[in-house]
Parts: structure tokens; C-alpha cells; sequence
């Protein structure tokens, strides 16, 4: 936000730089229509780290390479930003420490943990994890804090993502997107109204954990009560100061609600009938989309976030 709580300016040109400075860095994962008629799937779970933060993570990174800053990259995460940090700053041997909750999944942990960075497990759940970092954060010499969704740089890497699905499926007519933070949807957002303002964009959260949705409601960030979620990757309460909020009350169309119970179909139609890998906080796209929150009469895409699966 620039202060006044409107959104921060992102023009097309800043989403077309970003992507092109993180495009040897990923992958252009394959958009395949699913078994459900109108529902196309955007496989971010086949990226590398098996998750869509590996965009945000790099751009990020790149950044603070091009401008030579040396200071150990610090952030928190539920898993799969953690391990996109970790994997960009190996690749330009940097030094790193990752925050993460001790409820985050076994697996994350582990990839992780292979890139050899400071892996630092504080905090029952994401919310205290979040507020451990930014308490070690206040030192700014010793550290340069990217946050998984409060970050420009991260929010841009993350729209890389809808240049992408015009690209494979031109007739798009609806994006699903999952929300945590917020970044990739406000990114996706973002750029998608500035490439193609027809196309509409949907966030989903899960109802254990929606600060989002409930925010949007009250026309302002709020805390709500998080409740353990399969979707562990959108769970928990974000910065009330995320700069995310009003970029996604600018371009999003709506925000809906699935239940625990819906994405744990998902997941189940994901590995039966697509034989895909998604994890929870991935599956919630597309249970937006098999149980009538999103309207599938015109090709929709939901975004299949992530496959770190417990």
C-alpha cells in the first residue's frame, strides 16, 4: 500500500520484466483439461519444488543478486515458500535461515532441509512462526526478510502464472485461484485483468482458516480463528498490513469458501480420476469448481497450486 490503503501501482511491463528474469529458473508447467467437462487444471504441482513459490521465491532473490545485497535471506513459511527460498538462494550460494511451524508437513520439512540451509522450527502453527521471523527480521543489517505474500517482487513472480494460461488456453473464461497470503492471487489478479479484463478471477479458502474472505467482507484485513486445515498451504492469519488485501479487492471478482470435507474429495478425484499429487491448499481450486462455487458452463482453470503431500 502506498499509505493511504490503496493498492500498490503493478503495471504489465513490471509483470513482463519479472518473468522474464525468472524464466530459466522455472518451468512452464503443462495446463491439461481435467476429466470434468469446462475444468482445465494449471499443473504448478509439477514445478520445480513441486509448487507455484518457486516464481515469487526467485523473483525475489534475483533482485537482491542484481543488486548485490549479501545479507542472509530470512522467511517464514508453511512449507513450499521455504523451500523455493531455500532452493533460490543454493543456487546463488547464499546464506539462509528458514522459519517454519512445527505443524508444517513432514515432507516440506525435508525438502528443505536438503538444501542445506538454517531450517528453524518455532511456533505451534503458522501464526507464531510468522511473528518469531518478523521479531528477528527488525535486525535489517544482519537480515533481508522476503515474506511468502507481503513482498512486490514476490507478488510479480507469482502473475507470471497468467500469462501462461492465456497463452495455453486463449478461450479462458474463469481462473480459481487458492489464497493463503494472498500473493499469488493478487498477482495472478493483477496481470490478468491488465492482459485480459474479461477473464474473471476467484479466490478460494478453505472455512477453517478464510482471513480473506472474512476481510473482504468487513471492507478491512481481520483476524480470525484458525482451525487445523488439510490445506495447510492457505491456512492461518496473514499481516494486517499486507499490501496483497487491496490488490485483491481491486482485481479479484470474488472469494469463495470450500469446507475441509470438500477438498478432501478433491484430493481424492485429483489421485483416482486425474492421477495427479495435490496437496490441500491445491485441491481447493478445484473444489471450488466440483461442487458449484464456481459456475463451469465456459472453460475455467483452477490452479493446482502444489503436490507436497504428507
Amino acid at each position: 500500500m502506498d499509505g493511504t490503503g490503496a493498492p500498490v501501482r503493478i503495471t504489465l511491463n513490471d509483470f513482463r520484466l519479472v518473468r522474464a528474469r525468472i524464466q530459466r529458473h522455472v518451468r512452464l508447467t503443462p495446463l491439461v483439461a481435467s476429466e470434468v467437462q469446462n475444468l482445465f487444471l494449471k499443473l504448478e504441482n509439477l514445478q520445480h519444488t513441486n509448487s507455484f513459490k518457486i516464481r515469487g521465491a526467485f523473483a525475489r532473490v534475483l533482485e537482491l543478486v542484481r543488486t548485490g545485497d549479501t545479507r542472509r535471506l530470512l522467511t517464514v513459511s508453511a512449507g513450499n515458500h521455504g523451500q523455493g527460498i531455500a532452493r533460490a538462494a543454493s543456487t546463488f550460494k547464499l546464506p539462509c535461515t528458514v522459519v517454519v511451524p512445527s505443524n508444517a508437513p513432514k515432507t516440506k520439512i525435508q525438502a528443505i532441509e536438503k538444501y542445506g540451509v538454517d531450517l528453524r522450527i518455532e511456533g505451534a502453527n503458522y501464526d507464531e512462526a510468522e511473528a518469531f521471523t518478523l521479531r528477528l527480521a527488525e535486525n535489517t543489517k544482519e537480515y533481508a526478510f522476503v515474506s511468502p505474500y507481503n513482498d512486490r517482487l514476490v507478488i510479480l513472480g507469482q502473475g507470471s502464472l497468467a500469462f501462461e494460461i492465456v497463452e495455453q488456453l486463449p478461450d479462458v473464461a474463469a481462473v480459481i485461484v487458492p489464497i493463503g497470503g494472498g500473493g499469488l492471487a493478487s498477482g495472478l489478479g493483477a496481470a490478468m485483468k491488465q492482459i485480459r479484463p474479461s477473464v474473471r478471477v476467484i479466490g478460494v479458502q478453505t472455512e477453517a482458516s478464510a482471513a480473506i474472505y472474512h476481510g473482504l467482507k468487513a471492507g478491512h484485513m481481520v483476524t480470525v480463528p484458525d482451525l487445523p486445515s488439510i490445506a495447510d498451504g492457505i491456512a492461518g492469519n496473514i499481516d494486517l498490513q499486507t499490501v496483497t488485501f487491496p490488490l485483491i479487492q481491486k482485481y479479484l471478482d470474488d472469494v469463495v469458501l470450500v469446507s475441509e470435507e470438500q477438498i478432501k474429495a478433491a484430493m481424492e478425484h485429483l489421485a483416482r480420476r486425474e492421477k495427479l499429487v495435490a496437496e490441500g491448499a491445491a485441491a481447493a481450486a478445484v473444489a471450488a469448481g466440483l461442487y458449484g462455487k464456481v459456475a463451469l458452463d465456459s472453460p475455467v482453470v483452477a490452479v493446482v497450486t502444489g503436490g507436497n503431500l504428507d
